[in-house]
């Protein structure tokens, strides 16, 4: 009977390389996320900078969103627009799920739930810069999305988010709102 000799070796390589192949894929997706999660990510800290989490190493230049931590970036970030949230709800005006089913038409419930998100958090970035706190609290009727414990899942969320932020017609309908409301309260009796 012959014997098979370095059978265990191609497996042991296929099962490295598939392992290196996720890392890399991981990695792939982590920083496509980051990328993505800009645009929403530098409106939040523009109007509330101490969201930003800073380490030792980044005050004297030496960080980065380099490969090896592409991933700790990502979850930064989120958790840094979770924290913005957290810091506007004060500013959310209570109309905002209102005037999102007036331009949203009719779509499914995850849709109407990003949309309303990035609807919200436009309306609170817009009254946070005013420095106007509504009196009615966190929007009525606006729940957000149940934060998970799995990065990719959050991460995908909120990449909906940002893209319905930056170019729903919905949310640009809310902005405009909100800032004909502050207007007008600006102006005096």
């Amino acid at each position: 009977m012959a014997r098979v000799t370095g059978l265990p070796a191609p497996a042991a390589c296929l099962a490295g390389a598939a392992a290196l192949w996720n890392d890399w894929g991981g990695r792939v997706r982590a920083r496509r996320d980051h990328r993505r999660l800009d645009p929403l990510w530098s409106a939040v800290r523009a109007a509330l900078p101490e969201i930003e989490l800073v380490t030792r190493d980044e005050h004297s230049g030496r960080a980065g969103t380099h490969r090896q931590d592409i991933r700790f970036a990502l979850y930064r970030r989120i958790i840094e627009i979770r924290d913005g949230q957290l810091s506007l709800r004060s500013h959310l005006h209570p109309h905002v799920p209102l005037w999102v089913r007036e331009v949203a038409g009719p779509t499914g419930a995850e849709e109407f739930a990003v949309v309303l998100e990035a609807a919200a958090i436009a309306a609170g970035l817009e009254a946070a810069r005013a420095r106007h706190h509504f009196p009615a609290g966190p929007g009525e009727g606006f729940v957000p999305h149940p934060l998970v414990a799995e990065l990719r899942e959050e991460a995908s969320w909120l990449v909906k988010v940002a893209a319905a932020y930056t170019g729903s017609p919905a949310v640009a309908h809310v902005r405009r709102r909100v800032r004909e409301e502050l207007a007008r309260a600006a102006v005096p009796h």
